[in-house]
C-alpha cells in the first residue's frame, strides 16, 4: 500500500525521537575525517510545511516540535547538547513554518566527502523529494553527494551496501501499514547486518498495543541475528513513550481528525541502533526525559 503520507506527522512526538537520534549518530559519525554514506529508505517528500491543511489537520506538530521548542530556555543547552543540535539544525526551518524530513536533516549535516542515498516509491513523495533536494531553502550540499531512486528501500538497501566508503549509517521508518512490513524489516536488517556488520542501522518503529508480538518479534529476530554476527555489538533501544499503553486507540486518520480531544493513535515510538555510537544511549535517554517533561507525556 502506498497511502500513507508523511505531511500528516511531520515535526510529531515521533519525528522527534528519530531525527534526534539520526542527528547524534551523524554527527558521531562527522567526528573522524573519513568519509561515509548515509541512506535513508523510505525518504518521503524530505521537507513539510506545517501550514499545510495536512499538518493542520492532525495537530501534531504543534503539540510536537512547536511546543518542544518554544518551551526551551537557552541557559539549557549546556545541560542538553544533543537536544540543542537537533534544534540548531531545524530552527532556520520552524521559524519559516517548516520541517525537515530525516533527507534534509541528513543533507544539513553531509560534508563534501560524504554521500546521501535516498528511497522513495510513493509516486507524488519522490517528485516533492526530488524537488527539495534540487533546491533547499537551507542547505547548498551538491546534488552529486545525493542519489534518489525510485525503488522499494528494502531492495536499494540490500542491493547497495556495503557502501564504497565503508562507513555508513542507514535510517529504516517504513510507515508499518501492512503486518508483513516487520518481517520485511526484520529480514532486511540481518541480511544487510550481516555483510555490513560495520554498518550503523537506525531502525523507526511504532508502538502500538494490537502489534506488540510483531513487534517484539522483530526486535528479538533482529537482535538475535546482529549478536551472532558481532557478540559485543553495541544495541540501543531507545523508547519514547507519549501515553499509556491502554490508552491506544486503533483507528482511521478520518476518525483522528473528527475527535476533539485527538487520542492517541500509538501509544509513543521506538529507535532500534545497531552498533550505536559511543554514548547514543546515555546522550538520546536524557532528552527522552526532558521532552517527557516538556509535553507532559505519562
Amino acid at each position: 500500500m502506498l497511502s500513507y503520507q508523511h505531511a500528516f506527522h511531520a515535526g510529531n512526538h515521533a519525528d522527534i525521537l528519530k531525527h534526534l537520534t539520526l542527528t547524534g549518530v551523524l554527527t558521531s559519525l562527522n567526528k573522524k575525517d573519513k568519509p561515509y554514506t548515509y541512506f535513508d529508505t523510505h525518504s518521503a517528500s524530505g521537507l513539510y510545511d506545517l501550514m499545510d491543511n495536512r499538518a493542520e489537520k492532525t495537530g501534531e506538530a504543534a503539540q510536537g516540535i512547536m511546543r518542544l521548542m518554544s518551551s526551551f530556555q537557552s541557559e539549557l543547552s549546556g545541560s542538553h547538547p544533543l537536544l540543542s543540535a537537533y534544534f540548531a539544525l531545524i530552527r532556520q526551518y520552524t521559524s519559516k513554518s517548516l520541517y525537515p524530513g530525516s533527507p534534509e536533516i541528513g543533507r544539513l549535516l553531509l560534508r563534501p566527502s560524504d554521500y546521501m542515498i535516498l528511497s522513495e516509491l510513493h509516486p507524488q513523495e519522490i517528485e516533492n523529494l526530488r524537488r527539495n533536494m534540487i533546491k533547499s531553502p537551507f542547505c547548498q550540499t551538491a546534488c552529486s553527494q545525493i542519489q534518489i531512486h525510485a525503488r522499494n528501500g528494502f531492495e536499494m538497501l540490500k542491493a547497495l551496501t556495503p557502501p564504497k566508503t565503508k562507513r555508513g549509517a542507514v535510517l529504516i521508518d517504513p510507515s508499518y501499514e501492512e503486518a508483513s512490513d516487520y518481517l520485511d524489516v526484520a529480514e532486511t536488517i540481518c541480511a544487510v547486518n550481516k555483510k555490513w556488520s560495520n554498518g550503523i542501522i537506525m531502525l523507526w518503529y511504532p508502538l502500538l498495543a494490537h502489534r506488540e508480538s510483531e513487534i517484539n518479534q522483530m526486535l528479538n529476530d533482529i537482535q538475535s541475528s546482529a549478536r551472532s554476527v558481532n557478540p559485543n555489538i553495541e544495541i540501543c533501544d531507545l523508547r519514547l513513550e507519549v501515553a499509556a499503553k491502554d490508552s491506544h486507540q486503533e483507528m482511521s486518520l478520518k476518525e483522528y481528525q473528527q475527535s476533539e480531544k485527538n487520542p492517541p493513535r500509538l501509544y509513543g515510538s521506538g529507535m532500534l541502533v545497531l552498533n550505536a555510537p559511543w554514548h547514543l544511549k546515555e546522550e538520546v535517554s536524557k532528552e527522552i526525559e526532558y521532552i517527557k517533561e516538556m509535553l507532559f507525556v505519562i
